[in-house]
């Protein structure tokens, strides 16, 4: 007989898998399954695609290669133990038979009947955009709630274990491992005995420690040892002994692993979740090369709010319903605006989020006292997949996953392009264009100081995404910071973009012809971003200069581009190819490029569209490598939305053909549909490209001097030199900026402690204690806890959540058989996933959540750095920062801070009014002024 998530999965567009047993999968079956999917190094997946298996007789892989990583869980029910996650083994037990599995873009849940009960196992990947400290956790949750399904009482049992395979890829070096806990937490944790720091293998890391963890209550046991000793121990009823093995070892001699097992007693209705933490820490976590090319040793954001482990994974696990209800808030919300353009391009929104959100580290560094400095927030990006340079922050892969950021807190493009300006503000770096990324050997960013073809297109890329972080957070520091360097990139692109010759797109465009013009049109536009930026800063000249050249530009490319009645994919030449480009005209809307482009644009791609299977060749020329990126990017842009909706059912038919067991590949074979690289890149994040169009822009607050100390574009041309008016009025502004900086700083420090994280328009995290209440838990799912009888009808009403507000308004509507209703909170595959009301986190745990300022400004730096500087700290660990941490502050030392910045930025005041009773004399270089004065009220 069906049962109610049957029913759920036929309404929802259900793909029967031929594996070993029949499963369905809701809403479509990709070639892998994203499970622990959170940072670089908790990254785990579910081959299902060629010749798949079930959960239950498969190890889980490393995203890279497929190779095993030691995840194990079992079930016993009245003696006789099942297998749920893992291969066969010692000791050898019967499958749990897989009926289901359903991806959301934050969840991956299977049903498995293990006898006489139905076990659902989710896997929970939260992701927090605009919380910092949740999001930089590298803990995943593993939840598993148990119910009868003969409506018998039954005795229950599950255990759990994981190996020292997600700590290295060379299983023969040494390990050691200790157990850990008290009354509140059991978390047991595995490390090498000789760490390597800053060392990989095989796409796991040489210096972390992998925990795992559980609520500590009554029926909680673990132990410490060879895997087959304890899941023997386990099956047979003897149970697990609390200790630990004595003898370290190599991590495969044998291997050992962390097992907790839970003893629920005789269940019959649906169980509270039994949840498992599952973490891989690293502190430092990255290893930077600085603006004054001194190495920082940065540690992830978290720290900042944290004092130990144990501290970390309490709160990881106080905070599992908060959590939960935050991941179904945001998988409505996303799945919600996916689908007002197609189920196809929901499924494919659900398939690529946490493998565009997981490839980075969100880092501090503390400065000399040894305090965090929360104002200089750096993410450092991990190219999974190796698209483009394969670098640290590789520039071609933050341009194509520009789309999910934007969607999700632009804050994170501008946490990703600091680190790549700071570095190419110092003294090491002398090109005068763009680099493609901060070096290679992820988790080291020593910087790139080499010469590449890449020229205009990663300076292009870098004006682009400042601008565009700029103009979606309302943030105009870096612009302020860097307007220099920016405006030397656009100058380099006047000189170069209508004449590319030799230069290349992204290397894995694999186009090689000359001069060509979508390169050409990424020249373009990056001029005129610089233009808008030059607006900005109050550099009317310059945004004249640049905003005329660019228009004069774009009207020859036009001609030059479409000379044949088609889009050359080179000047003069007979192919064609995807303009995608065109999408950073619509995102920045810059408006200058004409209509007939995009018509000819959407012209080309219905054509190839219905000549593929499975996507759009970059360039006619070679039919033979299609991007997901850029065909996403030319979706979001054609002026057909049946086309649109063509190229994103062109892109669905890639993610499911199951040819392949690796995650989502960025280039594949469009006739075949077979992938060729890119696999897991964050470059998905191209996905969000059509959203991210309908997100709205801010005002910019430029922070910064308005005036250059070098001469622009315009003033170089011209030789004029600034008035004596103009130079006094510049002055008087910059004081009353100082001041209403000051205020605003204080009005901003006064609302501390709240963070300007949960608070981001249109993302605000849903809030903690919502999810806590019978009745709210009734509302967001009135058969949360069905018995299998009412399992067995053949519809549900379901409730979800407003994929508009995100407010806990109540919908509902009925599923059944050719329906097409989405959203189940608490994992619609389910109808027993919510877990009872539970106590409240402590207070102290969660608000280390709550009052993190995570954007603070950040002082400019100074550029006259040199290579001994770097040679002297290279030893020292942490380079001294900027400025001190501005939070957390206790009230009474706030305001005596604030009250001395305000002394002393009056004194400051008087002293320049001092130096400036001739009015008649013009301010000398107020950037400069500025600069120092800022230095001197607030660093050390």
């Amino acid at each position: 007989m069906l049962c109610v998530f049957l029913a759920f999965l036929l309404a929802a567009r259900v793909v029967a898998q031929n594996g070993p047993k029949t499963w369905a999968a809701a809403p479509f079956n990709p070639p892998s399954f994203p499970l622990a999917v959170k940072s670089p190094y908790v990254n785990v997946w579910a081959p299902q695609g060629n010749g798949p298996a079930e959960l239950s007789q498969a190890w889980p892989r490393v995203w890279a290669d497929l190779s095993i990583i030691g995840w194990y869980a079992s079930v016993r029910v009245d003696g006789t133990a099942y297998m749920l996650l893992g291969a066969q083994g010692t000791p050898l037990l019967s499958s749990a038979n897989q009926t289901a599995v359903q991806l959301t873009p934050t969840r991956t849940s299977y049903i498995l009947n293990a006898g006489p009960v139905t076990v659902n196992a989710t896997f929970l990947s939260p992701i927090e955009p605009t919380d910092l400290v949740r999001q930089s956790l590298p803990f995943s949750y593993f939840y598993l709630s148990v119910q009868s399904s003969d409506g018998q009482s039954h005795d229950v049992q599950l255990y759990s274990d994981v190996s020292g395979e997600w700590i290295t890829g060379d299983s023969t070096l040494q390990a050691n491992w200790t157990a850990n806990g008290d009354s509140n937490i059991v978390y047991l944790q595995m490390q090498l005995a000789s760490p390597n720091a800053y060392q990989e293998i095989d796409s796991r890391p040489q210096d972390a420690t992998l925990y795992y963890s559980m609520k500590n209550s009554n029926g909680v046991s673990w132990q410490i040892g060879p895997a087959n000793d304890i899941r023997s121990f386990f099956a047979n009823g003897t149970g697990l002994n609390e200790k630990s093995d004595t003898a370290f070892h190599a991590v495969n001699n044998p291997f050992d692993t962390l097992g907790i097992a839970v003893n629920l007693g005789n269940i019959t209705a649906a169980t509270d979740p039994v949840v498992y933490a599952v973490g891989v820490v690293r502190d430092p976590v990255i290893r930077y090369t600085n603006a004054k090319v001194q190495i920082e040793q940065r540690s992830a954001y978290y720290w900042s709010q944290f004092s130990d482990i144990q501290d970390v994974t309490e709160s990881f696990l106080d905070d599992f319903d908060n959590a939960l209800g935050a991941a179904v808030a945001l998988d409505a919300r996303i799945l919600g605006d996916g689908d007002k353009i197609s189920s196809n391009y929901a499924d494919l929104l659900a398939l690529a989020t946490r493998q565009a959100m997981s490839a980075f580290e969100y880092t501090l560094v503390k400065d000399s006292n040894g305090t965090f400095n929360m104002s200089d927030v750096k993410a450092f990006m991990k190219d999974m997949g190796s698209v483009g340079s394969g670098g640290v922050n590789a520039v071609d892969v933050i341009y194509a996953a520009l789309p999910v950021y934007i969607y999700f807190n632009p804050a994170i493009v501008g946490y990703l392009l600091s680190p790549l300006l700071d570095y190419q503000s110092s003294a090491q770096y002398q090109n005068p264009y763009a680099a493609q990324d901060l070096g290679s050997g992820f988790p080291n960013a020593p910087g790139n100081f080499q010469e590449h073809h890449q020229e205009i297109e990663q300076s292009a890329n870098m004006l682009i995404m400042s601008l565009a972080h700029a103009q979606f957070s309302g943030d105009g520091t870096l612009l302020g910071q860097h307007y220099d360097l920016l405006n030397s990139w656009a100058s380099f692109l006047v000189s170069n973009s209508m004449a590319p010759g030799d230069e290349t797109t992204s290397s894995s465009d694999g186009i090689s012809a000359t001069n060509q013009t979508n390169l050409a049109l990424k020249g373009i536009l990056g001029i005129s971003a610089m233009a808008k930026i030059s607006g900005f800063a109050g550099r009317s000249d310059d945004q004249t200069h640049y905003q005329s050249i660019s228009t004069q530009y774009a009207q020859q490319w036009t001609s030059l581009a479409s000379a044949s009645g088609h889009l050359a994919s080179s000047y003069g030449s007979a192919s064609s190819g995807i303009m995608y480009n065109l999408f950073a005209d619509k995102l920045l809307q810059l408006n200058l490029i004409n209509s007939s482009v995009y018509n000819l644009q959407t012209s080309y791609c219905e054509t190839q569209a219905s000549a593929n299977s499975y996507g759009i060749p970059l360039d006619s020329g070679n039919s033979s490598l299609a991007r997901s990126d850029w065909t996403m990017f030319a979706a979001a842009t054609v002026t057909d939305t049946s086309v649109r909706d063509s190229l994103i059912s062109l892109l669905h038919a890639y993610a499911s053909p199951n040819f392949e067991n690796l995650p989502f590949a960025v280039m594949y074979n469009p006739t075949t549909g077979h992938q060729i690289g890119g696999i897991n890149s964050p470059a998905q994040g191209a996905m969000f490209a059509p959203l991210s169009l309908n997100v709205a822009t801010k005002p910019v607050s430029f922070t910064g001097p308005s005036v250059s100390t070098t001469a622009t574009a315009s003033t170089s041309k011209s030789g004029k030199k600034t008035g004596i008016i103009a130079g006094a009025t510049v002055g008087a502004l910059v004081l009353v900026g100082l001041v209403a900086g000051v205020f605003v700083l204080c009005c901003r420090r006064k609302q501390r402690p709240k963070s300007r994280y949960n608070g981001a328009d249109g993302i605000e995290r849903v809030n903690p204690t919502t999810y806590t209440s019978d009745s709210v838990r009734e509302s967001l799912n009135a058969t949360a806890r069905l018995d299998m009888d009412s399992m067995r009808s053949h519809s549900v009403t379901v409730q979800y959540l407003s994929s508009e507000s995100l407010d806990m308004e109540e919908h509902s509507g009925q599923l059944s058989a050719g329906s097409t209703g989405r959203f189940v909170p608490y994992g619609a595959i389910s109808p027993f996933a919510v877990p009872n009301t539970r106590k409240l986190p402590n207070t102290r745990k969660r608000d280390v959540y709550a009052g993190v300022d995570a954007a603070s400004s950040v002082l400019p730096r100074n550029r006259s750095s040199n290579a001994s500087t770097w040679l002297a700290s290279a030893e020292g660990g942490n380079a001294v920062s900027a400025s001190p941490s501005p939070v957390p502050y206790p009230k009474t030392a706030m305001q005596q801070e604030l009250r001395s910045e305000v002394d002393n930025l009056r004194r400051e005041i008087e002293q320049i009014r001092g130096e400036r009773t001739v009015i008649g004399e013009a301010p000398p270089s107020y950037d400069v002024e500025l600069a120092n004065s800022l230095r001197t009220a607030g660093s050390p």
